[in-house]
């Protein structure tokens, strides 16, 4: 375990599977959390405070952060409005005992990718955090009657335009701003327009696992549905799942 000293830019002997930022001030977590990583060949990086974990952040580049909601030196919260704001795609995962719904939401609009409850399973964080790494920078084959539009990295339904290699959306040519989990929702959906699918189906496609409560699902989706701002375009199936309407012609 690595352990970062404020003000510190020294690089670290890098781990087989690269670096993660550990930002907790709890020492039997973090000294739990780092265990965990270094048995999957990860390279623990520690930060007992949030306004510490900047500096480490930008200069070991970690490809994954786990963060605790409270910290010294400043929230979770806003560590995690900061780190999204220097990138866009890094996963972030909330590990913290506060996994209630408004959290929750507070957590996504603030550029996290998941939540994993205190006391963690080490199973169930190795594989959330390998399902995010493995989702990152990865994008569906398109279908055959849209080749063309997908060679050039959009897809259009309806009003809705949304930027593949961007990973950003417009409606009605206005932007949308979508955290990484809103925007795989929508081109999963879109991808499969007029299908009905399972909140397992969400579950396994969005987040890449599907050991977590089925109402994450809801929760994503009603989020989707406020930022579009198109109603019901993503319909409800009844003790099933979501299905994203085609347009009308």
């Amino acid at each position: 375990m690595w352990r970062a000293e404020p003000g510190s830019r020294h690089g670290i002997p890098g781990g087989g599977r690269g670096s993660v930022l550990i930002v907790e001030d709890d020492p039997s977590s973090a000294e739990l959390l780092s265990a965990v990583l270094e048995d999957e060949g990860f390279q623990p990086i520690v930060c007992t405070n949030a306004r510490d974990a900047i500096g480490p952040f930008r200069h070991l580049q970690p490809v994954a952060i786990l963060i605790d909601w409270v910290l010294p030196g400043g929230s979770g919260i806003e560590l995690c409005r900061v780190i999204r704001g220097l990138d866009p795609i890094v996963p972030i995962v909330f590990v913290s005992g506060r996994t209630d719904e408004a959290s929750v939401s507070r957590g996504l609009d603030a550029g996290a990718d998941d939540f994993i409850s205190k006391p963690f399973r080490p199973q169930e964080l190795v594989a959330r955090l390998d399902a995010h790494l493995r989702k990152l920078g990865t994008l569906p084959p398109a279908p055959g009657e849209e080749h063309e539009v997908e060679a050039r990295g959009t897809r259009m339904v309806g009003e809705v335009e949304i930027d593949l290699a961007a990973r950003t959306a417009r409606v009605r040519g206005k932007p949308v701003p979508l955290g990484l989990l809103e925007f795989r929702l929508l081109e999963y959906l879109a991808r499969n327009a007029g299908v009905a699918l399972s909140r397992e189906q969400i579950l396994h496609e969005v987040h890449g696992y599907e050991d977590i409560q089925t109402d994450r699902v809801d929760l994503l989706v009603r989020r989707l549905r406020a930022k579009l701002g198109l109603g019901e375009w993503i319909a409800a199936v009844p003790g099933y799942g979501y299905r994203l309407e085609r347009p009308r012609r």
